[in-house]
């Protein structure tokens, strides 16, 4: 028999639990074997549940099993998910796991383990969900010069922009609601400060470039700064807003950020919309490739890792050592000239001409409603924003000051995706 044991039986593993389970006969047929689910490690009892049956207290059950082929490791966290990668390898099992966490932080590690092991470590649930990324860069696209990477990775907060364009709704009214479907943790900063997709950039950006993207190195801004009325200036320019984890291989270096950006209506990211992902790739053969699916949940995680099971049981012997395991990416900041969002308040409404004559002749301005209690003799703020030209960030930051003797404040301020 071909056992597999599954590590952290929550919302992610026990969908793999399901799929090996109501699969099983699929998979053994397939594979000419018995293929099955042997052991559930978790700490909780299981008791009246399907994995009852499956469950064990320990680890090392598992791995003095000889039969046990792949462990599988659906564990939250760092520490503890990384501890049982390391042992399962160093036992001679194949591991999958969906932790991100894990294979940002230690992932050439555990790759040279597998490979000293002449096993595998294998990851593709840890970015994007159930959509094929990790796979197709390493194989379907690996003969292309892959230049860049654009892409919307995280469920959470996409579901929070669309609503608060769709519903008019505030950044804490969609968090709230995110919260009660499930979408965002009860401490939602690594969904909504942009850290979990900093991590999948920065793994996406390893295997496609070859070299070690760290991500504590992407500069990271998150989305609680975005309003209502944000999406409504943009939307009357033809864009949309969304938080875009990027990078770009240009010159040896890697340039990489997770920022809310203004996305040009039409452009391929634009109409990924709710808990949807999608990764925008660019090679130097193919162009442009667009992976689009549900980033995140519980069937479509579960999909990815037992997708990777699939392939150890379809080409056991077959390992390799990726090339970012022993060379680190020389990580650089993106002065490229870009266009800008800028978002400002002032006591009255300013003329165009004047922003024009600040920005320059291609610059485009948005102005809010202002409304106002007629029956309050009060000042109230104009909220308006510009587009401008591409400036590099200097040239921006020159720029910027000449907004105070207009009587504007800046309140945000956001790139435009271009092409």
């Amino acid at each position: 028999m071909y056992k597999i044991a599954v590590c952290g039986c929550g919302v992610v593993g026990s969908g793999v639990c399901d799929a090996l389970i109501h699969q099983r006969e699929k998979l053994s047929r397939r594979f000419a074997q018995d293929v099955g689910l042997a052991y559930v490690l978790d700490i909780r009892d299981l008791k009246g549940t399907p994995y009852e049956e499956y469950k064990t207290d320990s680890l090392e059950t598992i791995l003095s099993d000889p039969e046990v082929q792949v462990v599988t490791i659906t564990i939250g966290g760092l520490d503890l998910a990384a501890d049982y990668c390391f042992k399962a390898l160093e036992a001679g099992k194949h591991v999958v796991t969906s932790n991100k966490a894990v294979v940002a932080a230690h992932g050439p590690e555990l790759e040279k383990l597998a490979f000293s092991k002449r096993r595998r470590f294998m990851y593709e649930a840890s970015v994007g969900g159930g959509i094929p990324i990790i796979r197709p860069l390493n194989i379907c696209l690996y003969a292309n010069d892959i230049t860049e990477i654009q892409g919307i990775l995280n469920g959470t907060t996409n579901y929070m922009l669309t609503g608060m364009f769709r519903r008019h709704a505030s950044f804490d009214e969609m968090l709230a609601r995110a919260q009660r479907k499930g979408y965002a943790e009860a401490d939602p900063t690594a969904d909504v400060d942009g850290y979990d997709a900093a991590r999948k950039i920065a793994i996406l950006s390893s295997i496609a470039y070859g070299g070690f993207v760290d991500y504590r190195e992407v500069p990271c801004r998150g989305i609680r700064k975005v309003l209502l009325c944000d999406h409504e200036l943009a939307d009357k320019a033809g864009f949309t807003i969304k938080l875009i984890a990027g990078s770009r291989f240009e010159d040896g270096c890697v340039y990489i950020s997770v920022e809310p950006k203004l996305v040009p209506r039409g452009h391929l990211l634009s109409d990924v919309n709710s808990v949807y992902n999608a990764i925008l790739t660019k090679g130097c053969y193919t162009g442009d490739t667009l992976f689009y699916g549900q980033g995140a949940g519980k069937e479509a995680t579960a999909s990815a890792v037992v997708g990777d099971i699939i392939e150890l049981l379809g080409t056991p012997s077959t390992v390799t050592l990726p090339e970012f395991v022993n060379k680190k990416a020389t990580v650089a900041p993106d002065n490229r000239p870009a266009r800008y969002y800028l978002r400002f308040t002032s006591l009255r409404p300013i003329r165009a001409g004047s922003l024009i004559d600040l920005f320059g002749d291609d610059t485009l301005c948005l102005y809010s409603k202002v409304e106002k209690d007629p029956w309050e003799d009060i000042d109230v703020d104009v909220t308006g924003a510009v587009i401008t030209p591409a400036f590099t960030p200097e040239e921006l930051a020159e720029k910027v000051p000449g907004l105070n003797p207009l009587g504007a404040t800046l309140r945000l301020t956001l790139k435009v995706l271009d092409d």
